[in-house]
């Protein structure tokens, strides 16, 4: 549970998002109204976002104590040397893929920061995100041990392979690569890879290495699914998509609306929108909404809110997280799906926790 200093402080941050970077002076009135530094910097680690909150104070000349200055620097010293080894490893892997004729795309990462951050580096990356579509997926485990990255043990890999979109390479020197053979299979509805694969754009990496990356509306939809299917745990998901829009001014929000409804996540993607405005104060076109969703929309606000305040993990958490997946779905049937893979799932781990020599390793995940 979060106590009530620890919710205000989440608030400011918010406040100072919405407010960077384009409006430093409302950033600034915001800092003057900060009292506790270390539980507001305290939730900027948690959202991944504490090197953009130094990169913006820095920006307005803030007079740092010089212990909090010295906490920042040793940060984005770590970031930088951690962005530069994983920058390295993604060129690899991308140079190695495209030496087999394996179309791929970039998801997040150090790309996504080089491309829409106003400073590279103030983007954390824990992994590396690539896309390849399922016909390639054995190729491209071959070519990706030839530079020593190893998938999952079989039980796991198969697991994921059937239940989840990605499948996790290890080699002895992280970051670990999380190889999408689907771009997401959350909210009842499995969303392919192939056409978004078709519709790739080719950007060159501050390496000089050919990436391929979504385009700005796939992007757009990819990001907010992403965010959504993991309900909004880290600010710095929606940053990504304030940042995205605020590079495209052009994009075409009838063809994601369209791609959205055809894919059947347009109550996740509306969804995102509205935490976009409410939460980064993003201004967006006017998106239609019936009725019926908006009431959807209002009862996954209020089973987000409800499971924020609950300790993660508990069973109480868990239901909510299953419910409000189910209330984002945008069918019942849907729904219904979602909540029997779910429900599967636990079932799945409850009875190999209990008859562990009875049941396929691979249900223990």
């Amino acid at each position: 549970m979060m106590d009530a200093d620890s919710i205000n402080s989440e608030r400011l941050l918010e406040l100072m998002f919405a407010a960077v970077p384009d409006d430093l002076p409302r950033f600034e009135q915001i800092c003057r109204s900060v009292k506790d530094w270390d539980t507001l910097i305290h939730c900027a680690l948690d959202s991944s976002l504490e090197t953009f909150l130094y990169y913006a104070l820095v920006k307005i000349g803030w007079n740092f104590p010089a212990e909090l200055k010295e906490r920042f620097e040793r940060w984005t010293l770590i970031k930088d040397v951690w962005l530069a080894h994983s920058r390295s490893a993604l060129d690899e892997i991308l140079r190695a893929l495209y030496s087999a004729s394996i179309p791929a795309v970039v998801l997040k990462g150090p790309v996504l920061g080089e491309r829409i951050y106003p400073n590279p580096s103030i983007r954390s990356s824990a992994d590396l995100d690539v896309l390849v579509a399922p016909a390639n997926l054995a190729r491209a485990t071959a070519v990706l041990g030839e530079i020593g990255y190893e998938p999952a043990a079989e039980p796991k890999a198969r697991f994921l392979r059937k239940y989840h979109y990605h499948i996790m390479f290890n080699r002895a020197c992280p970051p670990v690569l999380e190889l999408h053979f689907n771009l997401s299979n959350g909210f009842g509805t499995v969303i392919p890879a192939e056409e978004f694969l078709s519709r790739a754009q080719t950007y060159r990496t501050s390496q000089g290495t050919a990436a391929g990356i979504l385009s700005p509306e796939d992007e757009l939809l990819y990001l907010s699914i992403h965010s959504a299917g993991h309900r909004f745990l880290r600010l710095s998901w929606l940053c990504d998509i304030k940042l995205l829009v605020r590079q495209h001014p052009d994009l075409n929000w009838e063809v994601v609306l369209a791609r959205a409804r055809s894919l059947k996540v347009l109550s996740a993607f509306l969804f995102t929108c509205e935490r976009l405005q409410q939460t980064l104060a993003v201004r967006l076109p006017q998106l239609d909404r019936c009725g019926l969703r908006r009431i959807r929309l209002r009862v996954a606000q209020s089973l987000l809110s409800i499971t924020a305040r609950q300790p993660d993990p508990s069973r109480r958490s868990l239901i909510g997280q299953m419910a409000f997946g189910a209330v984002l779905c945008d069918s019942p049937f849907a729904a219904a799906e979602f909540m029997r893979r779910q429900l599967l799932l636990i079932v799945r781990r409850r009875a190999h926790r209990h008859f562990p020599s009875l049941t396929p390793e691979e249900w223990a995940y």
